[in-house]
């Protein structure tokens, strides 16, 4: 008799300590497969994106509401998320102008003044190799949508190219185009254009 009892003592005990170490916490550090994993979301009735992750091929239109996100710390354009959008703008927000790339008509190249941009924000990628960019590719409302949508999407490309070559991961940068659907300046005029062409890179 005293054997059995002995002998459920010893099966309690195991079983109790069984059921502790199951309920703990996993302490891991999130893998970068984690990092990289999106999240599906709406974008503003009307307005699609082109969108697909780095090196896989367009499987369609998607689009996605970047608001609301944390500003990576060391990041230009302090103060953390969105600003709203000031002016005549197609409503939603926009990132603050040291996030912002400017384009020619018509062109994906990258202008000189638009370098100290990139660099700057490359280097808060490349300090926090946890961090996941998306580079919005915009153009102005002349064209057809499908070429705008191609355009925005080469802007993103080439700002995207530039980062990599400043040492920040392909996996921390995901590119979408909008093309013409989220004009920041509301004009038919040159400068409202001048506006509308570029890529926002948002966190």
């Amino acid at each position: 008799m005293q054997y059995v009892v002995k002998t459920l003592i010893a099966v309690a005990s195991l079983a109790f300590l069984a059921s502790c170490a199951s309920t703990g916490q996993n302490t891991e550090e999130t893998t970068d497969s984690t990092i990289t994993t999106q999240t599906d979301a709406s974008g503003q009735p009307g307005q699609e994106a082109y969108s697909y992750p780095y090196g896989q091929a367009p499987s369609g239109y998607d689009a996605y509401d970047t608001g609301g996100g944390e500003q990576l710390a060391g990041a230009p354009g302090g103060g953390g998320g969105r600003a709203g959008r000031g002016g005549g703008g197609a409503g939603g927000n926009v990132v603050s102008a040291d996030r912002i790339v400017y384009f020619e008509y018509d062109s994906a190249n990258i202008r000189a003044e638009s370098r100290p941009v990139i660099a700057a924000n490359a280097r808060a990628m490349t300090n926090n190799r946890r961090s996941v960019t998306q580079l919005e590719g915009h153009t102005d409302e002349r064209g057809s949508r499908e070429y705008n949508i191609a355009l925005g999407e080469r802007r993103a490309n080439a700002v995207r190219q530039a980062m990599t070559a400043l040492g920040v991961s392909p996996q921390q940068i995901r590119v979408v185009s909008y093309g013409e659907e989220r004009p920041a300046a509301a004009g038919q005029d040159e400068q409202s254009y001048a506006l509308n062409r570029r890529v926002e890179i948002v966190y």
